[in-house]
């Protein structure tokens, strides 16, 4: 298991005097390209080098490798079944490799998911419901995410709604970049192909969360989620806190795609 000890504390922005909430953000990971690995590069801490959730733990994965049968011509597809986690609006797809308007996260020889799909139109909003799946598990809400997030861009987004629709947060492409000194868009640095580890407070715990972008593309691996998850310790990582950070994980600063 390798370790980059970087977190930080993100306070959202209050508005009209609400209190201020928080987040933690984590860049640990799980080196799954080692013997017995699934090669898919990176994967949640919480996770083994096979990217199999242990029973019991409360944490479920999405590799998109079509486990449970169907897929695309590559064997490309939703591991989790329909009735558990649903996905609308936008487009998207699933694929192996890079091909122009999808790049592979760096070291990702897996499936991989991406949006828009090839020819889709900008801007481009994805909703990932586990609605179905906190039911089954008998839980209320979620209060982690992670996901190997692939080449970020600065038009990147992530969004977090709860049960009623309501926006959460929102966490920019560009808040993690600047974070974790990285490059739009840059196929291969470990600086800009990082697993995002979000632990949320009880006040922020979601059921959804939407991928946005306004350029091409978005790219995901290994998309955890999970309830009642504590953060993993980070020893000799560097905790951060204020509104300057806040105002980098909820500002929507836009750069257009050249």
């Amino acid at each position: 298991m390798k370790k980059l000890f970087v977190s930080a504390t993100f306070a959202a922005v209050a508005l009209l005097s609400v209190p201020a909430q928080a987040f933690t953000v984590s860049f640990a990971y799980t080196n799954t390209n080692v013997p017995g690995g699934d090669q898919s590069g990176k994967t949640s801490v919480l996770l083994g080098a096979n990217n199999v959730a242990t029973p019991g733990s409360g944490v479920f994965v999405e590799t998109f490798s079509a486990l449970n049968g169907g897929g695309n011509s590559q064997g490309c597809g939703l591991d989790t079944p329909s009735n558990l986690v649903s996905i609308t609006g936008g487009s998207y797809g699933f694929r192996q490799g890079s091909v122009a308007g999808a790049a592979a996260p760096a070291g990702d020889s897996t499936c991989f998911a991406y949006g828009p799909a090839i020819g889709g139109k900008l801007p481009d909003e994805v909703n990932i419901n586990y609605s179905g799946l906190i039911a089954a598990a008998g839980g209320n809400t979620l209060n982690y995410l992670g996901l190997y997030y692939g080449s970020i861009d600065t038009y990147n987004d992530l969004i977090f709604y709860n049960a009623q629709g309501g926006v959460i947060t929102t966490v920019t492409g560009t808040s993690l970049i600047s974070l974790f000194k990285g490059t739009s868009g840059n196929q291969t640095a470990d600086s800009s192909n990082i697993y995002v580890n979000l632990f949320f407070s009880p006040q922020e715990q979601f059921t959804s969360f939407s991928f946005r972008t306004t350029g091409i593309a978005f790219e995901m691996d290994n998309v955890a989620v999970g309830f009642n998850v504590s953060a993993v310790p980070e020893p000799g990582s560097i905790a951060l806190m204020g509104l300057g950070l806040a105002a980098l994980g909820v500002s929507r600063r836009r750069k257009s795609k050249v």
